[in-house]
């Protein structure tokens, strides 16, 4: 399942983008949090921090402690619900949080892991084509796997992993049942261009042949010419 990220927040109570600036300059990332009954909370982050649990999670489908201080003292358990970066820095501008009931199930998008080499791809010379990438699940916030791992090793080419076919959890699956996860499709082949036979031997000679009979030079073409009005 999971793992349970932490974080630090300080509540804001000032706006626009003047402070939205002066926050980025002290290292800091604005952000919000809401939900479905709480109102929402403006406040900001460590970018170190975030920049940290960013290269460790994937932030779709993993549950995050907000542990906020300031004018409001309280504990979350969010999700990341949107990231807003630079155009062109490595840098995070914003962040929006969703926060979540322990009781009540989110919809998440889940990692699709493969798993094993399969038959087709070793002894058939065939190739793994990853279709569906993501899962679309409904869960409780303590059931979402980090990831879900399909084993591929006993795929032969021209045959499939559907979602139906993935292993039952935790969770519902919403994604449509019928959509292919993984294929193994043979290996393509490139065709040489076909180059005419120069021929040989007999049929080289009749070619040729052939050619000096119906080719005739000029002065032939004068020659006969004459005889004809000589006549």
């Amino acid at each position: 399942m999971t793992k349970n990220y932490q974080l630090k927040a300080k509540t804001r109570n000032r706006f626009g983008k003047s402070e939205m600036h002066r926050l980025r300059n002290e290292g800091r990332v604005p952000a919000v949090v809401y939900g479905s009954k709480d109102d929402s909370l403006a406040i900001s982050l460590d970018t170190k921090e975030v920049s940290h649990l960013f290269q460790h999670v994937s932030f779709e489908n993993t549950i995050i402690q907000l542990d906020i201080t300031g004018k409001v003292r309280k504990s979350f358990q969010a999700l990341i619900r949107n990231v807003q970066k630079h155009p062109y820095k490595q840098q995070i501008q914003h962040l929006d949080f969703y926060s979540v009931a322990k009781d009540r199930p989110v919809t998440v998008d889940v990692p699709i892991v493969l798993h094993g080499s399969p038959v087709g791809v070793r002894h058939q010379g065939g190739l793994v084509q990853h279709v569906l990438r993501d899962l679309a699940i409904s869960a409780l916030p303590a059931n979402i796997p980090e990831n879900i791992v399909v084993d591929i090793t006993e795929l032969n080419i021209h045959e499939s992993i559907h979602v139906e076919d993935i292993p039952k959890g935790d969770y519902e699956i919403l994604s449509d049942l019928g959509s292919t996860v993984v294929t193994v499709v043979p290996p393509v082949i490139h065709k040489e261009p076909e180059v005419a036979e120069v021929a040989e031997g007999e049929e080289a000679e009749e070619v040729a042949a052939e050619a000096a009979e119906e080719e005739v030079t000029e002065p032939e073409v004068i020659g006969r010419q004459k005889e004809s009005e000589e006549k």
